[in-house]
C-alpha cells in the first residue's frame, strides 16, 4: 500500500468529537429517510458502532432498538 502525503486545509482544526459525529449521523439519517429512494452506504467497524451506541441517551437507544427490531423482523419473515 502506498501512502500519499498531502496538505491539510485546516491543520489547526480540531477533530470531530463523538457527539459531533453522532449529530452528523442523525442529520444524514433524517435526509436519507426523507428520500427513501436514495441509498447511501457507509461502512463502519462494529467496534466504532458499539462505541457510538455507548454515547446515546435512553430515548436514542430506544429509537435504535426499534430500528433493529424492524430489521430483525424483516430478516426472519424473508
Amino acid at each position: 500500500m502506498t501512502v500519499k502525503m498531502g496538505s491539510v486545509h485546516e491543520p489547526e482544526a480540531e477533530l470531530l468529537g463523538v457527539e459531533d459525529a453522532l449529530g452528523d449521523v442523525a442529520r444524514l439519517e433524517e435526509h436519507v429517510f426523507q428520500q427513501p429512494d436514495r441509498v447511501v452506504a457507509v461502512r463502519v467497524e462494529l467496534s466504532a458502532l458499539i462505541d457510538a451506541l455507548d454515547q446515546l441517551n435512553l430515548d436514542e437507544l430506544r429509537q435504535v432498538s426499534q430500528y433493529v427490531q424492524k430489521r430483525l423482523a424483516a430478516h426472519t419473515t424473508a
